[in-house]
């Protein structure tokens, strides 16, 4: 099973270091349209929602295309977020809740657990638990996130993997945003390959309540893909939307 619902990675060796220093981890939206995700829940009786498309350019030539996706984010109680993802293809359907524990304080990141669950989309497939960890801090203009966690996959030949990543993003004026990541995948099967990838994307904020964002990036390491994102959101709620 590869990543569904989430993205794909890039960054140069300068911001890979910034990142990996601020983790304290070795070479491995905040959240979309990155696979790496974010801690920062939906804010409280708030909704999030996007809808888009994915493509992956796979190894060998395979192309796989999730169109349209749909993803939704509430902010049920304060810090914290339900959320649920659905597509078409191999990109199936996802549910989780997102708890922020800890908030961001001088020298201290806020931290969240976000426990999910990704459903299979044919007969004979199993669900997918996967339990990360997600923390960032912000100084000014500049935004890094990261973290990761364990998928535990199952199924015959298959094993359980490991997915981290982190982020940097800079707001570039009140509309625009723009980002790169880089991410560590292990192997779901046994006898595959791990993978390295890495993205760059960005965050165009229309008016109080919609944005547009995309992504594409390529494997650097293990499954040589393309990969694009790009969807559309729509903000509801109290206090929702950008500037």
């Amino acid at each position: 099973m590869s990543v569904s619902s989430r993205r794909r990675r890039a960054a140069f060796s300068g911001l890979a270091l910034a990142i990996l220093t601020f983790l304290n981890v070795a070479p491995a939206f905040a959240g979309p349209p990155f696979v790496t995700d974010d801690p920062v829940p939906t804010d409280y009786r708030n909704w999030e929602i996007y809808a888009g498309v994915q493509y992956e350019n796979l190894t060998g030539g395979e192309d796989a295309l999730g169109a349209p996706f749909l993803e939704l984010n509430y902010g049920a109680m304060p810090n914290v977020q339900v959320s649920m993802s659905t597509g078409i293809g191999n990109f199936g359907t996802e549910f989780g809740i997102k708890t922020r524990f800890v908030q961001e304080a001088h020298g201290w990141p806020q931290i969240s657990f976000y426990p999910s669950v990704a459903f299979p989309t044919a007969a004979g497939e199993h669900a997918v638990p996967f339990l990360p960890i997600w923390m960032q801090k912000s100084s000014g203009p500049w935004t890094v996130f990261g973290g990761g966690g364990v998928y535990f996959n199952r199924g015959p030949g298959e094993r359980d993997y490991t997915l981290v990543g982190a982020a940097l993003e800079r707001t570039l004026t009140l509309q625009l945003t723009v980002g790169a990541e880089l991410y560590h995948q292990s192997t779901d099967a046994i006898g595959g390959t791990d993978t390295t990838a890495a993205n760059i994307g960005a965050i165009e904020q229309i008016g109080r309540y919609h944005a547009i964002l995309f992504s594409a990036g390529r494997g650097l390491h293990g499954n040589d893909s393309f990969s694009g994102y790009a969807s559309y959101e729509f903000a509801l709620g109290p206090g929702a939307g950008g500037p």
